[in-house]
């Protein structure tokens, strides 16, 4: 599903990556489906519907556990950004593509990167490292294997202890 601007930042192209910086790194533009995206640097190589962590200064990686509660600005890539490239990443709206480990449902709650899964997929196996809020699962997926749930994101964070 190709995703546009809403904003008058005129170049904006939110379906693909480019070896060329257009923007300043965390620049945000609203795009359609009431999204927000902020505009990232892939420090290494981000493989599309996985979750990623956007430091400060711009760059990002496929998320970890560690990175979760580190607080870093999480999102979805929907495109796959190779090492070095530039891309926006939505952190609001949807529906969006989301890597998962297996099956789910909607509405159940995900889980981050436990140490036997690779960095940027949610599961919603309690052995993962973190409970995640904001990233709301809005279709049946029924498989065995690694695939592609769709979602809508609400600037995912961890869940903190005892919360909701």
């Amino acid at each position: 599903m190709p995703f546009y601007t809403t904003s008058s930042k005129v170049g904006v192209d939110l379906n693909n990556a480019g070896t060329t910086q257009l923007f300043a790194l965390g620049d945000s533009v609203a795009g359609t489906g009431k999204s927000r995206w902020v505009y990232a640097q892939a420090a290494t190589s981000v493989t599309a519907y996985k979750v990623v962590a956007i430091s400060t200064g711009g760059t990002c990686g496929m998320a970890s556990g560690t990175d979760v509660l580190g607080g870093l600005l999480l999102g979805v890539a929907q495109t796959a950004i190779p090492a070095s490239s530039y891309a926006w990443i939505p952190v609001e709206g949807g529906p969006f593509g989301v890597m998962t480990t297996g099956s789910c449902s909607v509405g159940a709650l995900v889980y981050i990167a436990a140490s036997s899964t690779p960095t940027g997929i949610v599961s919603i196996s309690a052995s993962g490292s973190c409970t995640m809020l904001g990233i709301a699962l809005v279709a049946v997926v029924d498989t065995a294997n690694a695939s592609v749930a769709t979602c809508v994101l609400t600037y995912p964070t961890p869940k903190s202890p005892g919360g909701l």
